[in-house]
């Protein structure tokens, strides 16, 4: 299958990651859901005009148990186990070294918008939800097609860790490409690169080749996945540790945040310590199995 070029307003490449003013953590919090609705209302909406989910369903089996890329993406918020092969497949018909094409890429991000909320979140101070998708985009592209069902997880670590790395005093190298049109842009050093959409995926990978470093937020994703999956934490209770911590990460005194994030959820600031208590709790106790899981 030959690759198709996408039209939708994401920015691929690495971002500049420059210090910019951010909303408050309520109004960063509705602004990506709202990219990320536009996002997936743009491509689910391509999908359906060009009939291109029936022709993948031909060349990828794993996608056969859903009749469009919404009716996975709402199985995917019920937690359905077949979107994780549904996540494998579109990996593998996006990524260069499988049918290399860039709307299945397009798709993935769709489907894991709700990990990229999250990711956006956790690094507001470095990107934007734009520089999420994109860089997780990147990584189908060059990823291995036989990922199998740990795909989502192994694409948002990846995305994690290549949007991390600026903090860690390096500059991103590699050219940005809008998916609007393949228009000449510049990279880091100024040098201005062709209209082609994609690059050799050796030559990207050498470009941002870095040490790997211990990575204190992709250990507690990694452990908040896991503790999910496993249920010893609901997606709820999830979600309020990363509301705290997103509120303290933008300078909030710890009692400042619960208040806060009370006061959006509507019960006192006490309920929310208490909540945070009984799920902190109950990670404590499953470290240890987490950690013989892992081993």
């Amino acid at each position: 299958m030959s690759a198709s070029h996408p039209t939708h307003g994401v920015t691929v490449g690495a971002a500049s990651h420059s210090p910019v003013s951010r909303p408050s953590s309520s109004e960063g919090q509705h602004q990506r859901r709202r990219a990320q609705s536009g996002l997936a209302t743009s491509v689910i909406g391509s999908l359906e005009r060009s009939g291109k989910w029936a022709e993948w369903q031909q060349a990828e089996p794993r996608l056969a148990g859903f009749a469009s890329l919404e009716e996975a993406r709402e199985a995917w918020r019920r937690r359905d186990e077949r979107c994780y092969q549904v996540v494998a497949g579109l990996t593998a018909l996006g990524s260069r070294r499988g049918a290399d094409d860039d709307d299945a890429a397009l798709a993935v991000a769709v489907l894991l918008e709700d990990g990229v909320n999250r990711v956006a979140m956790t690094l507001s101070d470095l990107c934007e939800i734009d520089d999420v998708n994109a860089t997780v985009w990147e990584e189908v592209k060059g990823a291995e097609p036989q990922l199998g069902s740990h795909a989502a997880t192994y694409l948002l670590r990846r995305t994690r860790q290549r949007l991390s790395r600026p903090a860690a005093g390096m500059v991103s190298r590699v050219a940005t490409t809008s998916l609007e049109g393949g228009r000449v842009t510049e990279n880091a050093q100024g040098s201005s690169t062709n209209d082609t959409w994609v690059h050799n995926a050796g030559d990207r990978d050498a470009l941002i080749a870095a040490p790997e470093v211990e990575d204190p937020v992709e250990d507690l994703t990694d452990l908040l996945i896991w503790a999910r999956k496993v249920g010893v934490v609901a997606t709820e209770e999830i979600d309020l540790l990363v509301e705290l911590l997103a509120a303290e990460n933008d300078g909030m005194a710890r009692e400042e945040a619960q208040r806060v994030v009370g006061e959006r959820h509507g019960v006192a600031m006490r309920t929310i310590r208490r909540r945070r208590d009984r799920t902190t709790a109950r990670l404590r106790d499953a470290a240890p199995k987490y950690l013989a899981a892992i081993a």
